[in-house]
C-alpha cells in the first residue's frame, strides 16, 4: 500500500460519509467512527488502565492487552511459526516475525520505491528521506503565527505554540514539575511510579515506553531497519545508524576545547575523565597547583 495514496483516499471518503458522524478527540483532533473506539483512544491521553492483571501489580488500557500480557505469567505462546520452532503470545508479533522468514515488506514508499516490512518504518523513511515532499504533500492547514511550522490540526497547534509561550499546563502530582504536554507527562510519572506498562512477551522484560520495547524486540526477531546509504551494514535503531555515518562523514560532534573532537559522547566522556585525573594526580604531588 502506498501512504500517500492510502492516506488522501481515506480523508476523501470520510468526506463522503456525511451521513455517519465521527466522534472527535479534543485532544489531538483524531476522528473515530464509534464512541467506543474514541474512548478507547482517550486512554492513551489520560494515562488511564482500567484492566488489571490478577498476578501482579500492572494495569492496561485494553482487555486485550491485558490477556496478552497474563500469558508472561503463564508462559503461553499459542501462535507457532510455520518457519521455525520460534512461538508467540500474540498474532500480531507472529505476524511481524514471519516476515524475517518470507521477506515480506508490504509498505511502499511512492517516491523512491523502497519497500518495508513495518508502517512506522515507512513512516520514519519519509520524514528521514523525503520530509520536504512529504510536508509540501499533506498540504497542513493550520499555520502557527509565531515560526513557519504548520500543523495537521487545531489540537496539534495548541501543542505546537507552548513551544513560544512557555506554557507547562500538566503537573506532575509527585514533584514540582511541569509539562507542555499530556504525553510528555503520563512517561515522566513513570519514574516515580516504577510503572512499565510495555511488555516484551517474547522473554518477559518491561519498558517505561514504546520505543525502547520496539526496539528490544528486534534482538528476539533479529530485525534491523536503518540502512547505511554508504555500505551495506544495518542496524537496530536510528541512533546506532547516525553514529556509524560518521565513519564515513568524519563528523566528529563531541569536542574537547583543549584537545579535540570525537564521534561519540561517550569517547569524549571517558576523554574528559582522563583531565579530571590528570589534574588530581597532579595535585596529589603539588598542592599548591589547585
Amino acid at each position: 500500500m502506498f501512504l500517500f495514496e492510502e492516506t488522501f483516499k481515506k480523508r476523501k471518503e470520510k468526506g463522503n460519509q456525511n451521513d455517519k458522524p465521527l466522534h472527535s478527540c479534543l485532544v489531538c483532533g483524531k476522528d473515530f467512527p464509534y464512541a467506543s473506539k474514541l474512548q478507547r483512544h482517550l486512554r492513551t491521553h489520560s494515562g488511564e488502565r482500567p484492566f488489571p492483571c490478577s498476578m501482579c501489580e500492572k494495569r492496561f488500557p485494553e482487555k486485550g492487552l491485558l490477556m496478552i500480557h497474563e500469558r508472561v505469567h503463564t508462559g503461553e505462546k499459542p501462535f507457532p511459526c510455520t518457519f521455525c520452532e520460534k512461538r508467540f503470545a500474540s498474532q500480531g508479533e507472529l505476524r511481524l516475525h514471519r516476515r524475517t522468514h518470507t521477506g515480506e515488506r508490504p509498505y511502499h514508499c511512492s517516491i523512491c520505491l523502497k519497500s518495508f516490512s513495518r508502517h512506522w518504518h515507512l513512516k520514519t523513511h519519509l520524514e528521514a528521506m523525503h520530509s520536504e515532499i512529504v510536508e509540501g504533500f499533506t498540504r497542513k492547514k493550520f499555520p502557527c503565527s509565531e515560526c513557519e511550522k504548520s500543523c495537521n490540526s487545531a489540537a496539534e497547534l495548541r501543542d505546537h505554540q507552548r513551544t513560544h509561550t512557555g506554557e507547562r499546563p500538566f503537573q506532575c502530582s509527585f514533584c514540582d514539575k511541569r509539562f507542555a504536554l499530556s504525553g510528555t507527562l503520563v512517561r515522566h510519572e513513570r519514574l516515580h511510579t516504577g510503572i512499565t506498562p510495555y511488555h516484551c512477551s517474547d522473554c518477559g522484560k518491561t519498558f517505561a515506553q514504546q520505543w525502547t520495547l520496539t526496539t528490544h524486540m528486534r534482538t528476539h526477531t533479529g530485525e534491523k531497519p536503518y540502512s547505511c546509504t554508504q555500505c551495506d551494514k544495518s542496524f537496530v535503531a536510528p541512533g546506532e545508524l547516525r553514529r556509524h555515518v560518521r565513519i564515513h562523514t568524519g563528523e566528529k560532534p563531541y569536542t574537547c576545547a583543549d584537545c579535540g573532537s570525537f564521534t561519540r559522547s561517550s569517547s569524549l566522556k571517558n576523554h574528559f575523565r582522563l583531565h579530571t585525573e590528570n589534574v588530581l594526580s597532579k595535585y596529589v604531588r603539588n598542592p599548591e597547583v589547585i
